[in-house]
């Protein structure tokens, strides 16, 4: 129930099965007659195959026509977003060898030439049979595999967008903060192994403007002295964190630094508005292919290490069979584990750090409300 079924990256699968299939097909196969015979007949198959693909594909081109003034500008890049280069490379390849073939095959009187235009209209006609009615169109699993691997998801432009908007910017400054806010307020995080940004990730996008209507044992304690940033335009931007106090079955505080991942909320929206089109279940995949890419992101980050911790749970249940305290729960898991797991970063680099960002960007200001003194600030 806490973390329900992360999906894995996709692998080689369907392709090694697929060589399978052709072993096993090529052996049955040469069973019952000769392996040139068998040659000969997979060149013709493979070249009228790759004909008939090349009819369709101009059949798109002819569509993609109608948009180069507004999508490509020329006839040439219409095309290339038509057609399959690897498509063409390999059936002129066929061709060569299906006419080496033919010109030099004199067995069983099999005419090869003759049957060619027939197979060929043969194949154009089904292909432009399936293609008519749906059947070459890919599958769910296929478009899948093409949004992940060329990063085209709703997920990855909301988890780099998260990532370079937001905690790029606000968590190299978190130590720094949590110090300074430790000399005016005792509403700080328990220990230093805590001291790293919680960010939760509810798998139903759920997000909750007050925790404290999410978990009644959860408990706003104060905020962070402000990040202030010149961003877009905008002079001063302020960035806020707040501590929550957590309590235990023995109702024994447990402060971190809490917050939702903020893009769930967007996905959550895009599901209700039918504008979008955008179904639950495809909101319950986006969610977890946003953590898994945040995840990635934030552990290849040197200005990040350390300074975050990500909570995915699974929270869409049926009302009534998840615990009201489920969330309290979770947080104070992750936390006993990072009192386990935790390594302090080196203070050479930290120092390291700072000094290389000190020389070439502009001071931040941060600002507490307990003390309305301005403090200068390092910029990651």
């Amino acid at each position: 129930m806490y973390l329900n079924d992360i999906p894995l990256p996709r692998g080689n699968a369907a392709i090694w099965s697929s060589i399978i299939v052709m072993f096993a097909s090529f052996t049955h196969m040469s069973f019952f007659t000769e392996v040139k015979i068998i040659l000969q007949h997979i060149v013709l198959q493979l070249f009228v195959s790759f004909l008939a693909g090349t009819m369709l594909r101009l059949c798109e081109f002819l569509e993609e026509c109608r948009h180069v003034p507004s999508r490509y500008k020329n006839c040439w890049k219409a095309l290339k977003a038509s057609c399959n280069l690897k498509q063409y490379c390999c059936g002129i390849v066929t061709l060569i060898v299906f006419y080496c073939l033919v010109h030099k095959s004199k067995t069983d009187g099999m005419d090869f030439l003759s049957s060619f235009p027939w197979n060929v209209s043969l194949s154009c006609f089904c292909y432009s049979f399936f293609k008519v009615f749906g059947f070459l169109d890919p599958t769910p699993a296929e478009i899948s595999e093409i949004c992940e691997e060329n990063k085209l998801n709703v997920a990855h432009g909301l988890a780099w967008s998260y990532y370079v908007g937001y905690l790029k910017l606000v968590l190299p400054n978190l130590e720094e903060r949590i110090k300074y806010h430790q000399r005016t307020s005792k509403s700080v995080p328990d220990c230093k192994e805590t001291w790293k940004l919680y960010i939760l990730i509810p798998f139903s996008c759920k997000v909750h403007d007050k925790l404290e209507k999410a978990d009644s044992r959860i408990e706003f304690s104060g905020n962070l002295p402000e990040l202030c940033i010149d961003r877009a335009g905008i002079k001063a931007r302020s960035y806020k964190h707040s501590i929550y106090s957590i309590y235990d079955e023995k109702f024994g505080p447990h402060r971190c630094i809490l917050e939702y991942a903020t893009p769930l909320r967007s996905l959550f929206e895009m599901s209700n508005d039918a504008a979008a089109a955008f179904s639950k279940e495809q909101r319950l995949e986006q969610a977890k292919l946003f953590y898994i890419t945040l995840e990635n992101i934030l552990k290849n980050s040197q200005e990040c290490a350390g300074y975050f911790k990500l909570i995915p749970y699974d929270d869409d249940l049926e009302e009534g069979k998840i615990d009201s305290h489920f969330l309290s729960n979770v947080i104070l898991k992750h936390m006993a584990q990072e009192r386990l797991e935790y390594t302090v970063p080196e203070q050479s680099t930290w120092k390291e750090t700072v000094n290389d960002s000190l020389a070439s960007v502009e001071p931040l200001m941060i600002s507490g409300s307990d003390d309305p003194q301005p403090l200068q600030s390092k910029n990651y």
